[in-house]
């Protein structure tokens, strides 16, 4: 049975090819917090770069998203060399301020998916009490101006949403699309999974936006034939 197993694996990695990792963060802090579980949502610059560092002598080019999002569909040249996408969830300020002079100098395409109540500190991040960490309309608008940088939707308060009612997931996905696509002049075609929670409802909605991908929290590399709404993706963690 296991010999069975492992050739099966081995048959489906030849028929559907890595297309890319692609990689998960929230904050970039010069400074890492004493909490646990804050600290599990930050790196530091110099890790950062060094993990760019690293993937980069390993062969690996760093894409954006939606170049992943073309290779889904076009079988494009690039599926045979080693890529590697960088994702920001949530829309912290320090994506702005610190993550991005960082990647800018080092040419490296990235994502910043964006819970439209962070925005300006409207809602706060109750996983940070009494601290405002929210991206402001500025700086995301500037972000968003650079070719470098793929803005995406993050919902509207970051719920789990496989514990919302259908009608309460469809306001929290379509409206943090729209305040997204008012507040920069385009459209959003990005999403990922708050929490990397989701069910058969949630996936429905998300299908039937005008996203071209939605990101899940974990599950390892995107290969040929992924559904583009349920993309695995790897946790970058910090020791």
């Amino acid at each position: 049975m296991g010999n069975r197993c492992v050739i099966y694996r081995k048959l489906h990695n030849l028929t559907h090819p890595m297309l890319s990792s692609i990689l998960m963060l929230h904050r970039v802090v010069e400074q890492r917090s004493d909490s646990h579980s804050q600290r599990e949502l930050e790196v530091t610059p110099n890790f950062l770069e060094q993990t760019i560092s690293d993937y980069r002598q390993k062969g690996y080019t760093f894409i954006s998203i939606d170049e992943l999002s073309s290779l889904l569909t076009t079988h494009h040249s690039l599926s045979t060399k080693k890529n590697v996408c960088l994702t920001f969830d949530d829309g912290y300020q320090d994506n702005y301020d610190i993550a991005y002079p960082l990647l800018k100098r080092l040419e490296v395409p990235f994502a910043v998916y964006v819970t439209t109540g962070f925005i300006d500190n409207r809602l706060p991040m109750w996983w940070y009490p009494g601290e405002h960490l929210g991206i402001n309309t500025e700086s995301l608008k500037i972000l968003d101006a650079d070719p470098l940088c793929t803005i995406g939707a993050h919902t509207v308060s970051h719920p789990r949403l496989d514990t919302l009612s259908p009608e309460e997931q469809q306001r929290e996905i379509s409206k943090s699309c729209q305040s997204l696509e008012s507040l920069l002049g385009h459209a959003v075609l990005h999403f990922s999974y708050p929490h990397g929670a989701y069910n058969a409802d949630t996936l429905s909605i998300v299908e039937h936006q005008p996203f071209l991908t939605a990101l899940c929290a974990w599950g390892g590399t995107v290969r040929q034939g992924v559904n583009p709404f349920l993309m695995p993706r790897i946790e970058l963690r910090q020791i």
